[in-house]
This record gives structure tokens, C-alpha cells and sequence, in this order.
């Protein structure tokens, strides 16, 4: 062998060699990668924090754990233990321990890749720094950025498509592909058009295969159940658990008057999937108020569901030992929009019903929902008809006017893709069985929402849409909608290749909005009462919808008092009050014994008996009667 040959042999191998180093050394380092990074940012705010939170899951499960990236701009990169027992900190760090707090934690959509994530968490934190309602509100306020690994659709997985496809599959490919190859060819001159025609449908299926893949919404979906969910229930453990130890640690007097900290949640898109599954998982399935119902599916006597007619079921908030769910913001969700009529084990019902105020920012022209999900959806989702796949991020309210609105019938009020919501309740035969299961609410779920139809939504001068086109088709028919024509040109102006200067952002105008960004915040962070009295600009939160085609119903949710900390400390303390008061009750019963044996004990007196005219016998002693 000559000596080049040697040298390139050498060359080859050890470059094979520092590949398997470097392999060795990434799995190594991935060995050690935590479940989570916490990035912290210090703005010197004494009342408002901000933290983001990454999951570090991989993106393919063949993968240990995801890389870690650069630190958002603004942020740095904290212990991820010592990072979650200061946010319990400043959670608790109010002198009243009777003053409210907030927990407020943000979770982005599918395809979303990082620097995307970075992006939207950025904007949300600029647009809550120049809030001066929030940020001087006085309330301690702790805002959390979670993301989840979710990925940018095509270009990160276009490339891996044949190496992870089945090997069934790959053989229909490649016979597919010899089929024509050959027929192109003119090598099989004689194969029969049905055999080439067979092979062009094979190749269409794989394509299809392919595309649904590429648009990774069903790799997003695996990844927001299996990573995204029980990593944000384990943050919002490990955040209680912390806080546990803090509020424990305090004295007797202290403990005594401390509140629950409110736990608030902003989902956007898939988020609110995450967030509406994470909060089942957090609950107390076994509390008596929330089985509400028994297996026929008759209200259970006692329960919850009792009266429903007349009040909405108080079903307890609390969350592990120091949280109770506050506020749920969500924007555009990912969620069927059947999911607000009331039946068997609603998922998104049993979530509301546990937070004091809900709301729904959406919009008729989301096409990413309306014509991506929706297309994607109709492989898993259960229906027979198109009209029963829309998605609840497509509601919108039929009404020709904007700013609050009268809820009247609120399922006549409320359409969800082509029909509203009464229709369709009327067509899965929910009224009959309400009329079964006496005083069970078809628009249960629905009524514990305040919508807010941005379809119209316009900002800036002249006036734009921010969603849509905002062409205000409802003006004078409040039942009309967008033409078919127009949302194939909304989908279009949210694609890449629409100019820069046209593009519409028809699922996450939410976020870019200067008022729809004041209401989501604002909302979560202070709550309806609070941020309805302080003012935007010189007017009324309402009138500015009115006056930005922005159209509202108000929910009627009923208040709650915020409930007492159950940490193991205090149920002690609960447990030894209750014990002396048990004991106090059976020393008064046993005193109460003693005494009645005391009484029993004495001689019993003796009936009066008259002896002879002017004397009586008392107790055996004779005693003359006095005279007049």
C-alpha cells in the first residue's frame, strides 16, 4: 500500500474514530441534561417576575434530550432546583399573607420551533413590561413561558421522511416507483395500464403519507400528550412542593391567614390542549362536588349537579396545596368545537368549571384551524359529518353589532364552522337527553366563557384587520359568513408566499394586536373586575371593543371566595385543634357525668307530712306552721 493510501486510510479512521468520541461524549452530556431549563430576568420590578421554561424533551425519541440553545435575549440561564424555589419565594413574598398572587403561565402552539417560541414568549413580555396596569398593579405577579418540543413544519422533517418510514411502505414506494420508471422507459411496452395506473395511486398515497408528516401536526400532538402535559404538571408540583416547605416554615399566626396563590394559564392554539389535559391530571377526580353524575348518567343526588338549573356547581379550584386555578385565557385553541355542548366525560368542562374566569379569543377566518387542522384531523376525529370537525378557535358570534352583546340563547348566538351551536347539539341529540337526565344544560360549558369574536378585529390608521381581511360581512345579516373564495385567499395571506406587505396572521394576530394583547394580559394578570376598571387610553375596556369590531358576551360566572392553604403544616395544625377540641368536649361530658352522680348521691327529700293541726314533718323534723 503506498503512503498516500496509508495516510488516507489514517485520515478515514480517524475520523470515524472522533465520531464515535463525539457521539459518546453528546450522549454522555445528554446523561446529565436536566428535565428543565429556567431562564430568569432580572428588570429590577419589584412586583412582576419572569421566567422561561423550557422542557428539554427531545423532539425524536431516539434522542436522549434536546440541545440546549442560546439564552433568550434579556434572560440567563439559572439552577434549574434553585430557579423553582425562587419562584415559590416571590409567590410569598407579599408582608399580607392574605394578599393575592399570581401564578400566570403561557404555553405556545404547535409548529413552533424555538427561536419561534422565543419570539412569542418575547412579544408577550414586551407588551406586559410597557403594561403599566399590570406592572404597577401592586400585586406580586410571577409570569412563566413554558415551551414544549414542538417543531417547525416541513424543513425539519422533510429530509428524515424515507429513513423513518416503515419498510412495508418503503417496498410499495420503490416497487412504485420501478413500475414507472420501466413504463417511462418503454422496457415494458407491454405492462398493463391498469398496473401503471395502480403504481401512480400508490406513489399519490406515499406523497400523502409524506405531507401529513411533513406538516408535523401529528408528531406535535404525540409530543404535547406524552412530553408537554406531564412536564407542566410536574413544574406546577415541583413549584408547590417548594412552596409547601416556605409556607410551613412559618410561624402559627401566619399561616393561619394565608390564600391560595392563583394559578392562571394563557394557551395559544395546541396550548390549550396542554393546558386543559395538564389540569385533569392536577385534579382531584375523587372530590364528591365533581362526580356529578352516575353511570346512566342521571345527576347524582347531592352533587354537584344538583340545581343546575338555578347556580352554576361551585367545584373547588384548589391545586396541590398552595394553588387554586384563577384564570384560563385561551386563543385560537386546537380543541373540536363540540366541546362546548355538555355531555358525558367533557374534557373541557371538567376543567372549566374549576377556574373562576374563562375566556375564548376567536376568529370565523382562522384557517390554520379551519382548513389545516380541520384536514388533518379528519383521519382520527370521530364524526360522520364535516359540519360536526371544526375547530372551538373558529367560534364566533352572530351579531351584526360589536362590543358586549346581549347572551340571550346563548347557543343560537354561538357558530362554530357551518352551523351554530344549537343545530348542532339539536343533531347529536343532546336536548332530548337533557330533558332525561332533568335540568342536565346542553350550553353548560358554553355559558362559562366570555367570547371575544375578533373577526373584525381592526387596528391602526387607517383602520386594518389584524386577523382577517375584516370585510364585516355580518353588516346587516348577522348570520352571513366569510365566502369560501376568501378563505382560500386568508390562507394564502398567512403562507410564506404571500408579499410581506399583504400577509395576515390569521391564528396569532392575537398576540401583535395592541388591544387584544392589553385584553389576554391583562385579563390574566388581574382578571375582568380589575382590568375593566382600570382604563385603556381614556375609555372603557368595552367601548374599545365596540369602537375595534370586537364582538363580546360577558359570562356569568359565579364568584368564589378564594380558599385557605392545605399544606402538611397546617393540616396539622387543623388535626391538633380539632383533637383539643375533642378532648375539650369529652372532659365537659365527663364533668358533666360527674356532677349528675354528685346530684344522684343526695338524700332525696322527704314529702311533707302533716303530723297535727299547726305543725308539718320535713326530712323527719317536725315543724310548726307560722301564724297569721
Amino acid at each position: 500500500m503506498s503512503p498516500r493510501s496509508l495516510r488516507f486510510a489514517a485520515l478515514f479512521y480517524g475520523c470515524f474514530a472522533m465520531n464515535k468520541i463525539a457521539e459518546g461524549t453528546e450522549k454522555a452530556d445528554d446523561a446529565k441534561t436536566p428535565d428543565f431549563r429556567i431562564y430568569a430576568r432580572e428588570i429590577g420590578a419589584e412586583d412582576v417576575s419572569f421566567y422561561f421554561i423550557e422542557s428539554s424533551a427531545p423532539q425524536n425519541v431516539e434522542e436522549r434530550a434536546a440541545r440546549e440553545g442560546p439564552a433568550p435575549r434579556g434572560f440567563e440561564l439559572r439552577p434549574t432546583d434553585e430557579s423553582v424555589a425562587e419562584i415559590a419565594r416571590k409567590l410569598l413574598s407579599d408582608p399580607d399573607p392574605g394578599a393575592e398572587t399570581n401564578l400566570v403561565v403561557m404555553v405556545h402552539g404547535f409548529n413552533n420551533s424555538r427561536d419561534e417560541a422565543l419570539d412569542f414568549f418575547g412579544a408577550a413580555l414586551k407588551a406586559v413590561e410597557e403594561d403599566d396596569e399590570i406592572m404597577k398593579s401592586g400585586r406580586k405577579i410571577v409570569c412563566v413561558g413554558y415551551r414544549w418540543p414542538s417543531e417547525k413544519m416541513i424543513a425539519s422533517v422533510i429530509a428524515s421522511s424515507f429513513e423513518a418510514m416503515p419498510l412495508f411502505v418503503r417496498g410499495l414506494l420503490v416497487f412504485a416507483t420501478v413500475v414507472l420508471l420501466a413504463h417511462i422507459a418503454g422496457a415494458l411496452f407491454l405492462l398493463p395500464n391498469f398496473l401503471t395506473a395502480f403504481a401512480l395511486a400508490l406513489i399519490g398515497v406515499i406523497v400523502t403519507l409524506i405531507a401529513l408528516r411533513a406538516i408535523v401536526y401529528f408528531r406535535d400532538v404525540y409530543r404535547a400528550t406524552n412530553y408537554a402535559v406531564p412536564d407542566l404538571v410536574e413544574i406546577i408540583r415541583q413549584i408547590d412542593a417548594e412552596a409547601t416547605k416556605l409556607v410551613d416554615g412559618e410561624d402559627e399566626e401566619k399561616r393561619a391567614r394565608r390564600k391560595r396563590v392563583a394559578l392562571s394559564f394563557i394557551g395559544h392554539s395546541m396550548g390549550g390542549f396542554v393546558v386543559t389535559s395538564a389540569i385533569r391530571v392536577l385534579s382531584d377526580v375523587f372530590d364528591p362536588e365533581v362526580i356529578t353524575t352516575t353511570l346512566s348518567g342521571a345527576p347524582r343526588v347531592g352533587g354537584a349537579a344538583t340545581g343546575r338549573r338555578e347556580a352554576e356547581p361551585t367545584v373547588s379550584g384548589k391545586i396541590g396545596n398552595v394553588f387554586t386555578l384563577m384564570r384560563f385565557v385561551l386563543a385560537s385553541p386546537d380543541i373540536p368545537g363540540e366541546t362546548l355542548l355538555a355531555d358525558r366525560a367533557n374534557f373541557l368542562s371538567s376543567s372549566l368549571h374549576r377556574f373562576r374566569e374563562a375566556y375564548l379569543f376567536s376568529n370565523e377566518g382562522d384557517e390554520v384551524l379551519r382548513m389545516i387542522s380541520t384536514a388533518a384531523n379528519y383521519f382520527s376525529f370521530p364524526t360522520k359529518k364535516r359540519t360536526f370537525g371544526y375547530r372551538l378557535g373558529n367560534a364566533e358570534i352572530l351579531s351584526e353589532e360589536f362590543g358586549p352583546l346581549e347572551r340571550g340563547p346563548l347557543l343560537d348566538r354561538l357558530r362554530v364552522g357551518d352551523e351554530t351551536l344549537a343545530w348542532l347539539a339539536g343533531q347529536t341529540r343532546r336536548r332530548s337527553r337533557a330533558n332525561m337526565r332533568r335540568g342536565f344544560d346542553p350550553a353548560e360549558v358554553a355559558e362559562a366563557f366570555t367570547y371575544f369574536d375578533c373577526t373584525d378585529y381592526v387596528e391602526g390608521t387607517p383602520p386594518k384587520g389584524l386577523l382577517t381581511t375584516a370585510l364585516n360581512c355580518k353588516a346587516g345579516d348577522a348570520r352571513a359568513r366569510i365566502s369560501y373564495l376568501q378563505h382560500i385567499w386568508l390562507l394564502f395571506l398567512w403562507s410564506p408566499l404571500a408579499p410581506p406587505f399583504l400577509r395576515v396572521d390569521v391564528h396569532g394576530g392575537y398576540f401583535r394586536g395592541a388591544l387584544t394583547q392589553q385584553l389576554i394580559y391583562r385579563l390574566a394578570c388581574l382578571g375582568y373586575d380589575e382590568a375593566s376598571r382600570r382604563l385603556f387610553d381614556g375609555s372603557e375596556m368595552m367601548e374599545r371593543c365596540k369602537q375595534q369590531q370586537i364582538r363580546v358576551l360577558l359570562s356569568k360566572r359565579m364568584k368564589r371566595a378564594r380558599e385557605e392553604m392545605d399544606t402538611p403544616e397546617i393540616g396539622r395544625e387543623l388535626r391538633r385543634k380539632l383533637e383539643k377540641l375533642e378532648l375539650e368536649k369529652t372532659a365537659l361530658a365527663q364533668e358533666n357525668a360527674r356532677l349528675q352522680s354528685i346530684v344522684l348521691k343526695l338524700p332525696t327529700p322527704s314529702p311533707a307530712v302533716e303530723l297535727r293541726e299547726g305543725s308539718v314533718n320535713i326530712g323527719g323534723v317536725e315543724i310548726p306552721r307560722r301564724k297569721d
